[in-house]
């Protein structure tokens, strides 16, 4: 009788130790992906707006059409490749120190475009490397 005790003692554990696992990655996975919350555009551009954890992300792409791809959805989860367009952004040859980026209000993307951050939320403007047009590319 305790050898059929012992024997289902280790299957739980081994249950819910796996259940953790698994709840783990699940919540690595959620950490390493922005839900987006509002798709809008500008002239030749889309504006894709993104939350990851507290934080809120602009992210900025050339309207292109893509065919056959995963477009882009509002309150769908994306793992979205962002950059900065503030840090590590140069004018002149130099770098703009993050101190300075208060000076930095909004950006030129054409001759007819200009895109603003919303200092009340948003103080960064992003590009990522895997979206083309409002396609997400895998």
């Amino acid at each position: 009788m305790r050898y059929i005790f012992e024997i289902v003692a280790v299957a739980l554990i081994g249950c819910i130790a796996s259940k953790a696992g698994k709840d783990s990655y699940l919540s690595r996975k959620s950490e390493a992906t922005y839900r987006v919350y509002k798709i809008d555009s500008i002239n030749t551009w889309y504006l894709i707006y993104a939350r990851k954890g507290d934080s809120l992300y602009k992210i900025v792409s050339k309207k292109m059409e893509v065919r056959g791809c995963n477009r882009i959805e509002v309150d769908k989860q994306y793992e979205f490749l962002l950059h900065s367009r503030i840090y590590g952004y140069t004018i002149a040859g130099k770098t703009i120190l993050p101190q300075n980026t208060l000076l930095v209000n909004c950006f030129s993307f054409d001759d007819s475009t200009n895109i603003c951050l919303e200092r009340d939320s948003i103080n960064d403007l992003h590009y990522a490397d895997n979206i083309k047009g409002l396609c997400f590319i895998k």
